[in-house]
């Protein structure tokens, strides 16, 4: 049974695939296809639908590849009779219009821990396009009263947070837990993961501590310079209130820089100045 093209999408989305589209939008004279006829382009040049096949499909792909890579949807023009007749799987002498999109990422904020600064993190996120999961090992600290702006809460060991969360390319994790043992539970984690963004609240010397304990376990260096610590962009922030707000404005930035740049590999985290808890500086429809 043929599936829809939402379905696909989902079904790639959750393979840890990007998606493009691409929409026949206009023809003049003789195409393969006509307006409305559609095609799915994984990051992996994955397949599904059809534009028409031969040179059209194979200059749609590339854009596909392209649009993937910038996260900026363009429209492309292929002048079909400019094509010699042995590049095409039928001989067609017209103009065709294609729009290429994404699909944008899913993308997902994580918050260890349940305190404070996590209740006031989740409300500010609300209405900016994250699925947001809150993980504490306190059931009272990570339930739907607590936290009704969650998508999800999580009442787990702290040890079990990469069986119990998909960590993905597309996660924003905070780490701001109770203490430093939750946090680095949490950070070894969140570290061997592809997470696109990993903040941990807490002072510079708590940080400078956790980061010389697991550079000489051996983690690499690549991965401990991607941790935002103290998280949070320098606004000043002294209350709860502020420093989720200082945390999200830093997620946010993180998170535009990526779909200005395009999603690579998770980025070295930029040195900031902001106030820490510890107070020191710190759509696709388907067919």
């Amino acid at each position: 049974m043929r599936v829809s093209f939402h379905q696909k999408v989902l079904e790639w989305a959750g393979l840890g695939k990007r998606v493009a589209i691409v929409t026949v939008v206009g023809t003049v004279g003789s195409t393969p296809r006509k307006p409305g006829a559609k095609m799915l382009v994984s990051s992996d040049l994955d397949l599904y639908g059809t534009i028409g096949g031969g040179c059209v499909e194979a200059d749609a792909i590339l854009a596909a590849r392209d649009v993937l890579r910038s996260m900026v949807p363009r429209l492309l023009r292929i002048d079909i009779k400019a094509k010699n007749a042995d590049e095409m799987d039928m001989l067609c002498g017209g103009e065709i219009t294609l729009f290429v999109e994404p699909v944008m990422p899913d993308f997902k904020l994580l918050i260890c821990g349940g305190g404070h600064i996590a209740q006031a993190l989740a409300h500010v996120a609300k209405g900016l396009d994250f699925r947001i999961t809150v993980l504490d090992d306190r059931p009272q600290f990570s339930h739907p009263e607590r936290f009704p702006t969650a998508d999800e809460t999580i009442a787990a060991p702290f040890a079990e947070l990469g069986e119990r969360v998909p960590l993905t390319r597309e996660t924003f994790a905070v780490i701001v837990t109770r203490g430093h043992t939750g946090d680095e539970v949490c950070l070894r984690q969140i570290l061997n993961s592809p997470a696109c963004f990993i903040a941990m609240v807490g002072s510079r010397s708590k940080w400078a501590n956790i980061r010389a304990r697991l550079k000489e376990e051996g983690i690499s260096k690549s991965k401990l310079d991607r941790v935002h610590s103290p998280a949070g962009l320098d606004i000043g922030s002294v209350t709860p209130e502020e420093i989720a707000i200082s945390i999200i404005a830093q997620v946010v930035q993180e998170r535009a820089r990526m779909l200005r740049e395009g999603l690579s590999e998770p980025p070295v985290a930029q040195k900031t100045a902001g106030k820490s808890a510890k107070g020191t500086k710190a759509r696709i429809s388907a067919k």
